[in-house]
């Protein structure tokens, strides 16, 4: 119920045209009000224009997010910028990052949930899974590229129960 409402919130902020740090602000602000003592929502929102190889990115707790730089072969592994929505009133972020994405370099936002799944011996899937998987699909769509994604962490699990949710979002520089 409360990603829903999160995402109508958004919606309708984001719709408004303000500036990403103004939108989550004002997302924050409208959140505060939905949520019980000790209930936060992670969010990462990305701003992409077409025909422009700059992308702006403000994550609120949400990360670890992976750049991949094709040309390079590697990643750049994005933290958050500021905390949580609904941890407090007022939200206060360090600045949006701005990434300069080539021809082919992907950027994929996945939940904790991918990184947390165990397998039976309780070990993690991990960032290197995840990068490897990336890599793996580098040539792909964002869709297979998430399927790709699914189909390792689902095999590395071996069965074990699903604990978190499980969603990515992939942009692809064409």
């Amino acid at each position: 119920m409360l990603a829903a409402v999160c995402r109508a919130y958004a919606q309708a902020i984001f719709s408004r045209g303000k500036s990403l740090h103004d939108a989550i602000v004002q997302l924050n602000a409208e959140l505060i009000g939905d949520m019980g003592e000790g209930r936060f929502v992670t969010f990462v929102a990305v701003v992409c224009v077409p025909g422009c190889t700059r992308v702006e990115l403000l994550s609120a707790g949400h990360g670890p997010l992976f750049v991949y730089l094709l040309d390079e072969d590697r990643f750049e592994k994005i933290g958050a910028q500021g905390l949580p929505l609904g941890i407090s009133s007022q939200f206060v972020s360090d600045p949006q990052k701005l990434l300069e994405l080539n021809k082919a370099d992907l950027l994929v936002l996945a939940t904790d949930g991918f990184l947390e799944w165990t397998n039976e011996e309780g070990e993690q899937f991990g960032v290197k899974r995840v990068e490897e998987a990336i890599r793996k699909s580098k040539e792909k769509r964002p869709n297979e590229l998430i399927s790709t994604l699914y189909a390792a962490v689902l095999a590395f699990s071996g069965g074990t129960k699903q604990q978190d949710d499980l969603t990515a979002v992939v942009i692809k520089r064409t």
